[in-house]
């Protein structure tokens, strides 16, 4: 059975080398962009200075599966979820954005912001199968999803049922623009899953 963990200053060099395997595509996904290898490492030990949440999934030999953090910035909490090309499918992103929503259920918070969500159609699945709002700009690639039914595998948890939305970080401006309750967004035809 897996669980996340905070990692600590021993899991530094295991935290780079997760980050630095993911491809191209995925650090762009994952960071908004796609960070060079410098970049990475910086990023990895500001998460260690910050007072940001960061947990990650190890593995029995050490490597890590996935990493969540929520990151805080001045308007909004970021989430931060990857998980390794050869861990996918595992149950890895599921336990990770499980705990971010019970992160954010205990600090009061209805959205996390996710650069490039919309983009994002594998985060996209996940969260709406764990009763999770998701909240594209009408502009964006996906227009719909398909969401195969609950298994055995993926577990839904109602606590989550509608009460954490995951937005894409494009409508940041617009949600911040509502004063404190983003179930008031009034984007015209905003995607909502």
């Amino acid at each position: 059975m897996r669980t996340a963990i905070r990692p600590t200053h021993l899991h530094f060099r295991d935290l780079a080398n997760h980050f630095l395997a993911l491809s191209s595509g995925d650090r762009f996904l994952r960071f908004g962009w796609v960070m060079t290898d410098v970049e990475i490492v910086a990023y990895v030990e500001s998460i260690f200075v910050s007072a940001d949440n960061a947990w990650a999934v190890v593995e029995p030999d050490r490597d890590i599966s996935g990493v969540m953090h929520l990151e805080s910035m001045g308007c909004g909490v970021n989430l931060g979820l990857s998980v390794s090309a050869w861990a996918r499918n595992l149950g890895i992103g599921t336990l990770l954005l499980q705990r971010a929503g019970l992160l954010a259920r205990a600090r009061a918070l209805t959205t996390l912001f996710v650069r490039n969500l919309r983009l994002n159609a594998a985060l996209q699945q996940l969260a709406l199968r764990l009763g999770m709002r998701v909240a594209c700009a009408p502009n964006a690639l996906t227009t719909s999803l398909e969401v195969a039914p609950a298994d055995g595998h993926i577990t839904q948890l109602d606590e989550f049922r509608g009460k954490i939305t995951l937005a894409d970080d494009s409508l940041r401006s617009e949600w911040n623009a509502v004063s404190g309750d983003p179930s008031l967004l009034d984007l015209p035809e905003p995607i909502f899953h």
